[in-house]
């Protein structure tokens, strides 16, 4: 009975040692800084979903770090907005578990709010999620920055396209993400059946090969999209009131004129720009430069 039991333990003990290590996630505080070229060697946007990773975690900034291209899920602790975004590049003032975000990631996590500056929050590589121990795996990770490091996730050696802004005769390409639920919209609004448009703006249009739609809902496969950036009508802050309304575009060169739906937001962007995808080239006659447009929200919306 003894030698039985002997055996039974040493089983239990070769089991345990066999389990799996378990998988952490990070915690810190997110900031935003301006997207450009990062040391992952592709330049970016402010609307861009992208991430400055802290230096203790990326490691040596002369190289290009293996977590580059690497997607991550991050939640802010505040209000529990969920986003992923892909590491471009590296943050040397960041303490350990910090990420630095791109200023149309930190407004789509905090509510459109750039002035908040700093919020806490969590986050792991997608396809290493965190374990159910997370609060505590939390509180070690903060309590020794060494510990962390041998805790870190594999890396993959997936790597993004180049997501510098398009020309219209090229292609924009846009990390995959999942949109927040910070948009006042759940469902496509109905289009106005007035044209009128009394306080307008003249901004450069941007081609984009296909839009994302960051306000959070679908619209109808009829209707042509936008995104807009701050201008007099609307300043960064409030960008998301926009999610879902109408707005009239003309081109002045050739009288073409377009009504278009709110679907994303760049609170990075060149003021009082537009980007568009097929309405691009509606207004343009077959996709020649549109050097200006002037724009507008369709009376009637509340804006």
């Amino acid at each position: 009975m003894f030698a039985a039991s002997l055996v039974t333990l040493a089983l239990a003990i070769s089991g345990a040692s066999a389990a799996p290590l378990t998988k952490r996630a990070s915690s810190g505080t997110a900031t935003y800084y301006a997207a450009g070229l990062g040391n992952c060697g592709w330049t970016n946007s402010g609307s861009d979903m992208i991430v400055a990773l802290n230096t203790a975690q990326y490691g040596s900034t002369s190289t290009v770090s293996s977590h580059c291209g690497q997607t991550v899920i991050i939640t802010n602790q505040k209000n529990g907005n969920t986003h992923s975004a892909v590491v471009s590049d590296s943050c040397p003032s960041c303490s350990y578990g910090d990420l630095d975000l791109s200023e149309g990631l930190f407004s789509a996590l905090n509510n459109g709010n750039l002035a908040d500056g700093v919020f806490p929050i969590t986050w792991y590589f997608a396809g290493e999620g965190p374990s159910n121990n997370n609060n505590n795996n939390n509180n070690n990770n903060n309590n020794n920055a060494q510990s962390k490091t041998s805790t870190t996730v594999k890396e993959t050696n997936t790597k993004p396209a180049t997501t510098a802004k398009a020309t219209p005769t090229s292609t924009k390409v846009t990390p995959t993400y999942t949109p927040t639920s910070t948009a006042p919209v759940e469902t496509a609004a109905p289009q106005p059946t007035s044209w009128s448009a009394p306080s307008t703006v003249e901004g450069t249009p941007q081609w984009w090969a296909e839009m994302d739609f960051s306000c959070g809902f679908t619209p109808d496969e009829n209707t042509i999209p936008v995104a807009i950036a701050p201008s007099a009508l609307l300043e960064e802050a409030d960008l998301y009131k926009a999610c879902g309304k109408w707005i009239q575009v003309v081109n002045p060169a050739n009288q073409n004129a377009l009504s278009v739906q709110v679907t994303s937001y760049i609170p990075g962007g060149e003021r009082a720009s537009i980007a568009l995808a097929k309405g691009y080239t509606y207004l343009s006659n077959d996709e020649n430069v549109i050097n200006s447009v002037q724009w507008g929200f369709i009376e009637g919306q509340g804006m």
